[in-house]
């Protein structure tokens, strides 16, 4: 067999290969003059992403799900070989986590998907990558979520992000708000690699990974892969995944998003910890707790304490731009009447003061006043952190009762912002005895401060029952007893 015979067997087997997962004819034109070749699972990736040219194709593309597979590369690949190559005059961005400069996290990556492959030109000053026809990708590093305020507002025909797992959802949203186009024959759409774990791992995982495992993506898709999906991959990398253990092993290895390493409350199960919400019984004391925020979330709860001490979170208000006295208004509004709330526990910051001005706590207390026509009773929270999470340990300490699984903290599936965000909180890389507040942790400080309250439940009228008939067979007890001492006369 002839060179040439051979080349016909190459591209004939790679143009089937294509095919078979998904990729048009002139992608894998693309592609192959590039030399580039993906394996299976990218390839998949890459017709998903041309998914995006259609009207109602997906606008998130997402891959990963374990470590060494070959994300960046086959990200890169699409944004560079196929994107930019097809398309004139695309802008784009491609963003990375890094620990040092950008520039030099991203020359490798730049020399093996393109060196030899296409014209390009990298400008190391600016940290641009532009090809022939005119389109580029910004190449951006991020060491935390603060370095993405930078790229807010710039206009950007796709975006790229790298370990998307390591930002929260709140910034990935706002950095969305710059993904637009003015090109008839392009739609905006976003690629994104993750890995479990992370401040975002719950909203990623409710974003990519439960549609993927249901079988309802719309907007998204998802093409997870492993390191034993790269044949490429070096022994001594895999021998290194090989020997980690736990979940940090399981969740870098396989991908594992129903655990992973780094999780602060390793306690929280949802299929012990969320219930179906039931009336909640009148004689049982009731309690809002209130982490108080504007442009980040104020977060609010509704918690019941039943007689065995269990704590229900009920209700939930989750809302941003609200000052101090329109929060009050909204927490009254929400809460019926003939609800008996003790008390309101909030963040201690809201006492502070700025000279004659009211703090915000006195301003929801005068709005309360206003409405309610009484004195509210405002507790001041417990902001000692460690010792509170402490307490919320406890809460969450599985124990097994008639024969199943509980704790006492039990949250109703409609408070749907805790559910999401409270699993998601990771251990602080500095002091990690505590968890880190980069993450949404708006609802596990709004209940810490409840739970830390000691909520102590009320006593029900069975309770009541027992005690005063206690009460009084110890009296009639005494009654009974001799008084005095009994003389017999000689």
């Amino acid at each position: 067999m002839n060179k040439k015979e051979q080349e016909k067997i190459i591209i004939s087997d790679f143009i089937n290969k294509g095919q078979d997962n998904g990729m048009p004819l002139d992608q894998l034109e693309f592609f192959y003059n590039a030399e580039y070749s993906p394996f299976a699972w990218q390839m998949q990736f890459h017709a998903g992403a041309r998914q995006a040219d259609l009207p109602n194709g997906p606008t998130e593309i997402g891959v990963g799900g374990a470590r060494g597979p070959g994300k960046s590369h086959c990200v890169m690949a699409q944004c560079g070989l196929d994107d930019c190559q097809r398309v004139d005059g695309l802008k784009g961005l491609f963003l990375r986590q890094t620990g040092k400069a950008a520039r030099e996290a991203f020359e490798d990556l730049i020399e093996k998907v393109f060196m030899g492959r296409v014209e390009y030109d990298y400008n190391r000053s600016n940290n641009v990558l532009t090809f022939s026809n005119h389109s580029r990708i910004v190449l951006g590093g991020f060491e935390n979520a603060n370095d993405i305020d930078k790229y807010i507002g710039i206009e950007y025909d796709f975006i790229a992000i790298e370990e998307l797992n390591q930002l929260t959802k709140e910034k990935v949203e706002k950095l969305l708000g710059s993904m637009r186009t003015s090109k008839p024959n392009w739609r905006p759409r976003l690629y994104a690699s993750f890995n479990p774990g992370g401040v975002g791992h719950q909203w990623v995982k409710e974003r990519f990974i439960s549609p993927y495992r249901e079988i309802m993506e719309k907007k998204t898709r998802f093409f997870p892969s492993t390191y034993k999906d790269n044949p490429y991959l070096n022994q001594e990398y895999i021998d290194y995944l090989n020997s980690l253990t736990g979940d940090l092993g399981k969740a870098w290895r396989e991908g594992d998003w129903d655990l992973f390493a780094g999780q602060y409350f390793s306690e929280w199960r949802a299929n012990i910890h969320v219930c179906a919400p039931f009336i909640i019984q009148p004689d049982w004391k009731k309690i809002i707790s209130i982490d108080y925020g504007y442009s980040a979330p104020s977060a609010v709860y509704w918690i019941a304490i039943n007689p065995d001490r269990t704590a229900y979170l009920y209700r939930e208000l989750y809302i941003t731009e609200k000052t101090f006295s329109d929060l009050a208004k909204e927490i009254i509004s929400m809460t019926p009447d003939s609800e008996d709330i003790r008390y309101w526990v909030a963040d201690p910051s809201i006492w502070a003061k700025k000279g004659d001005e009211l703090s915000g706590a006195e301003k929801m207390e005068a709005k309360y006043k206003d409405l309610k026509h009484k004195t509210l009773l405002l507790m001041k929270g417990n902001n000692d952190r460690l010792n509170g999470w402490g307490v919320v340990r406890e809460y969450l300490k599985p124990f097994e009762k008639e024969g199943k699984l509980t704790a006492r903290l039990q949250v109703f599936n409609v408070c749907t912002k805790f559910i999401e965000t409270f699993p998601a909180l990771i251990h602080d890389k500095v002091r990690v005895e505590d968890l880190n507040s980069d993450g949404e942790d708006h609802a596990a400080d709004s209940v810490r401060y409840g739970l830390m309250s000691n909520p102590a439940p009320a006593i029900t009228a069975e309770q009541l029952k027992q005690k005063l008939f206690n009460e009084r067979m110890r009296r009639n007890k005494e009654r009974s007893k001799p008084k005095g001492k009994l003389f017999r006369m000689a």
